[in-house]
């Protein structure tokens, strides 16, 4: 069963909340290299909410958390290689757009493919992104970003618990530039209490699609 409510007040539930937020916010302020540590410390709060941590606010920890984010980075650019073939595939016939107008219609034809084919990619990835993240959150091995038998097969023992984490992803997805009424600062704030509801729904949705 998951709890809506628990992943909006689990944060403050730990009396040490803000000693534990302080640093990954700021770090999380450092481009590039501050998000994959951030997402790193993401991951550790969602392991710890599907082991039913009492309070699952870890500790920063800069150098594992920097390369449990880089991991998921890598995964995430192999999930974008079929967004790149695609994208090639549609440009073929365009580079020979004013050559006659068979090619032209052929030109649009395969457009229409491309953007049909990104559509039913993006939802798969929509689908399978919470999913994965937890799975990797857990084992941390590449190959676990691409057990997607596993993926379809938690998604079927539990729909409802996945559905609320999609949700929670639209919410968050609201919540986040609210942030930007307080400028940069602000933004880090929303996002970063967005993105750790998400994290909690999702650790519980995995915990709750166990076989």
């Amino acid at each position: 069963m998951i709890d809506f409510g628990k992943a909006f007040t689990f944060i403050f539930d730990d009396e040490r909340w803000f000693d534990k937020l302080i640093v990954p916010i700021l770090v999380s302020l450092i481009p590039v290299v501050g998000g994959l540590a951030f997402t790193g410390y993401i991951l550790r709060t969602i392991k710890n909410v599907i082991q039913n941590e009492a309070n699952p606010l870890p500790e920063f920890e800069f150098g594992e958390d920097l390369s449990r984010g880089f991991r998921l980075f890598l995964i995430g650019l192999v999930y974008f290689l079929p967004v790149m073939l695609i994208v090639g595939l549609a440009l073929i016939p365009m580079l020979r757009l004013n050559s006659n107008e068979s090619i032209s219609a052929l030109a649009v034809i395969f457009l229409v493919l491309a953007l049909l084919l990104m559509i039913a990619y993006g939802l798969f990835l929509m689908i399978v992104q919470p999913i994965m993240t937890a799975n990797f959150a857990v084992k941390d091995t590449f190959a676990s970003g691409f057990e997607l038998g596993l993926f379809f097969k938690r998604l079927g023992n539990n729909l409802r618990a996945w559905l609320i984490v999609y949700a929670g992803v639209i919410l968050a997805s609201i919540i986040s530039p609210i942030g930007s009424i307080l400028f940069f600062v602000g933004v880090a704030l929303t996002t970063t209490y967005s993105q750790l509801m998400v994290a909690h729904l999702t650790g519980q949705a995995y915990a709750a699609s166990e076989n």
